[in-house]
């Protein structure tokens, strides 16, 4: 048989192959645009929105569809809290996320995460604030160098920072929660809108081996906590200001924070079991779920 347009069996088998290579780059391309800010006409019934405590960003197995640089994990408390309710969950939490990726695109493959949310959303979680400001970073790495650029000094991150922390959290990270709690009870009226604070990160008092395994000294470590708790106190704010609930993790992770030991539910920065450092572990997680299945009952 002749064929068609002068064209060889061999070059239209890889016209064929080219195709459906190209389908395959597509459909992948568009699972990864789906995972980073899903869409559904009128929302998905339970959505996961937020930073990496939201994401689960330490803790394994991680989702193989979650979107590039995401990092979510399988057994985040969304995923956690959806298998005890009996059903599934959206999840499109992003590592390093602020308020404002929850309406603009954090990275250019990745929709807005409150696109994945409508009308038939029943249930919202998100943790989210940290990010903000550069709250988390100048908290950890910033005040890690600060460390190291003045040893000899007691409190080399408060010199650094004193109060602009604070005041950031308060003047700038508190109004922009309550405009973000807001702008989702908005765009899904049916749904609970819980906002999870986030575990102690660094205990209330510091010691010299806490230090050296969060490279702080002891001062910057009470103060460090001071932060983060003016951080979950201004969410427990914006959520009473925008009819959301608040999920408080301050008390009951108390004695559990990343210099804990084996009961710690945050891994420090030195002798951490998973990565990135100073976040929530697996038993962190599991930690925040439980409370948040608490909340909904």
């Amino acid at each position: 048989m002749p064929v068609p347009y002068g064209r060889s069996p061999r070059r239209g088998l890889g016209i064929r192959t080219l195709l459906t290579g190209a389908a395959i780059v597509v459909a992948l391309l568009a699972g990864l645009i789906q995972a980073g800010g899903a869409k559904a006409a009128d929302g998905y019934p339970y959505v996961n929105l937020g930073d990496s405590y939201s994401a689960g960003a330490s803790v394994f197995p991680q989702a193989t569809s979650a979107a590039t640089f995401c990092s979510n994990s399988e057994v985040n408390y969304s995923s956690l809290v959806a298998k005890r309710r009996g059903t599934q969950v959206v999840d499109v939490s992003c590592a390093g996320a602020t308020t404002e990726d929850l309406t603009k695109s954090q990275y250019r493959w990745q929709g807005p995460q409150i696109s994945a949310i409508g009308p038939a959303t029943r249930l919202v979680t998100l943790t989210i604030g940290a990010n903000n400001n550069g709250l988390f970073s100048d908290s950890t790495s910033a005040c890690q160098q600060a460390w190291l650029s003045a040893p000899l000094s007691a409190t080399p991150c408060r010199d650094k920072f004193g109060t602009s922390l604070v005041d950031e959290v308060n003047s700038s990270t508190y109004p922009d929660l309550v405009d973000a709690l807001r702008l989702v009870g908005r765009a899904a009226p049916r749904a609970r809108v819980v906002l999870v604070g986030y575990p102690q990160i660094f205990p209330a008092a510091g010691s010299v081996l806490c230090s050296a395994s969060l490279l702080t000294t002891p001062g910057d470590t009470e103060y460090l906590h001071r932060v983060f708790t003016t951080l979950n106190d201004a969410m427990r704010r914006a959520a009473a200001a925008a009819h959301a609930t608040f999920v408080d993790m301050t008390k009951v992770s108390a004695g559990h924070d990343a210099c804990a030991g084996d009961r710690r539910w945050v891994e420090p920065t030195l002798g951490a079991v998973s990565f990135p450092a100073m976040h929530a572990n697996a038993r962190g997680q599991q930690a925040m779920a439980d409370q948040v299945v608490a909340a909904l009952r």
